[in-house]
């Protein structure tokens, strides 16, 4: 199904990170990781989904969506991208040729 040309202008540059366990290490690193990709591929706003036993991790940071939140974002992402451990975060930043130590 094609996107309409006036949604994908909205929507091309919101890609979303995903992480819905308890590792908090993995959240701060995804954080991190947020700045490196966005400082690599200029435009890209990448936004981090956690459960909202994380709150307290993200509390005041930008582009955050908490679990409880995640239905108020539908169809408002790019690419929602699942991660389960940190292994996916490399892979992820490997393919897109960024150099980060997770």
């Amino acid at each position: 199904m094609a996107v309409p040309y006036t949604k994908y202008v909205e929507v091309k540059d919101n890609y979303c990170l995903a992480y819905f366990g308890n590792e908090q290490d993995l959240i701060k690193t995804m954080l991190e990781a947020r700045n490196v990709i966005e400082k690599e591929l200029k435009g890209l706003k990448v936004f981090i989904a956690c459960n909202d036993r994380m709150k307290h991790i993200v509390h005041g940071k930008r582009n955050i969506i908490l679990e409880s939140s995640l239905n108020n974002f539908s169809g408002k992402m790019a690419c929602f991208r699942n991660l389960e451990k940190k292994e996916d975060l490399k892979s992820l930043l490997d393919e897109s040729k960024i150099t980060f130590d997770v």
